[in-house]
């Protein structure tokens, strides 16, 4: 669907409103129920949104136009002033926040802070009473947590949502077919250089080095399924929440894609091409292998392993694949 352009009563600025981006391994947005869409979105100043209402996205800094920035997980608004809630609020209404100010637009729960706001803050927002024509927002599934090891070189590895006061060393809920990968992964890795995995039926033994182990005797940790045949992995690491490695140029964000067996991180700005392992190292860079494209004109050009274009190379192909003198003359 096409972008729609709105604006503010009281503001000279532009907003525009897109479609909710698909969540991909980069872009954790959780869809919105069936038939929800941002045709049906409405802008407002934050002071005038309504218990009920379904906030889906901030703006990007203004004055002039003005773009959505979709909240990751769209929610119910429970507005009320700054401070009269046990969490967040109350944190920063003692360090002088105040509420003529501020409000919180929802409070802090399991998973989520308290949203807090300027009280002018421009909000995207479905009106209630056209939300409550659909299917609550809790019946769309929570999308998975993603976690790593050793910085992002293992994983990711999808695990149910954890709380907001969760720590690294806790365990987090997977699958049997992401436990497996998890135990073929982890004599790899720099955390689990100590340990070896073996199965025992349904049952995962994650075992220490004897010469590390806390408790004599024990023959190491046993991971049983839970009755929704889920494992629940954890305190012998600690995890590490999953993220993509910035763009070496440009810091854009990267996506992942996968090169000759080898895992390969693109930035997804337009306007570049480089690729990178995303280690840090950037000499690590140079063992990148290198790919081809065609451009629109049909012309081979080929790139280095990083992205940028090997034109030594590409220049030879073009001069091989251009007609040859004979056909020249006879034109």
């Amino acid at each position: 669907m096409p972008e729609r352009t709105l604006t503010m009563p009281g503001s000279t600025d532009q907003f525009v409103l897109t479609e909710r981006p698909a969540p991909t391994l980069t872009d954790r947005y959780r869809p919105l129920p069936d038939g929800m869409d941002h045709t049906l979105l409405t802008v407002v100043p934050a002071h005038q949104v309504s218990t009920g209402d379904v906030v889906a996205a901030f703006f990007t800094n203004g004055p002039g136009t003005r773009y959505a920035e979709h909240v990751p997980d769209a929610f119910t608004a429970h507005p009320h002033p700054l401070g009269t809630c046990p969490e967040q609020c109350e944190d920063l209404h003692t360090y002088g926040v105040t509420a003529d100010r501020y409000l919180c637009l929802d409070p802090a729960d399991d998973r989520e802070d308290c949203v807090i706001v300027f009280r002018a803050t421009p909000v995207a927002i479905i009106p209630a009473d056209i939300a409550a024509s659909f299917p609550p927002l809790e019946t769309v599934p929570l999308l998975p947590d993603l976690f790593t090891l050793d910085d992002g070189e293992h994983g990711p590895y999808e695990a149910q949502p954890v709380s907001r006061v969760w720590g690294p060393w806790q365990p987090i809920s997977v699958s049997r077919a992401t436990a497996e990968q998890i135990a073929a992964d982890l004599p790899h890795t720099h955390a689990g250089r100590h340990l070896s995995c073996h199965w025992l039926h349904d049952s995962l033994l994650i075992a220490s080095d004897p010469h590390l182990r806390t408790a004599p005797g024990r023959p190491g940790h046993l991971i049983q399924p839970d009755a929704d045949g889920r494992y629940r992995i954890g305190g012998l690491w600690a995890w590490q929440e999953w993220s993509t490695p910035p763009c070496p140029d440009c810091s854009t964000d990267t996506e992942p894609v996968d090169v000759e067996g080898e895992r390969v991180w693109r930035c997804t700005a337009a306007d570049c091409t480089r690729r990178t392992y995303g280690t840090g190292d950037p000499d690590d860079d140079d063992d990148l292998p290198p790919y081809t494209e065609t451009d629109p004109d049909g012309a081979t050009i080929v790139y280095h392993g990083t992205g940028e274009i090997d034109i030594e190379t590409t220049a030879e192909l073009a001069a091989q694949g251009g007609p040859d003198e004979d056909d020249q003359d006879a034109e």
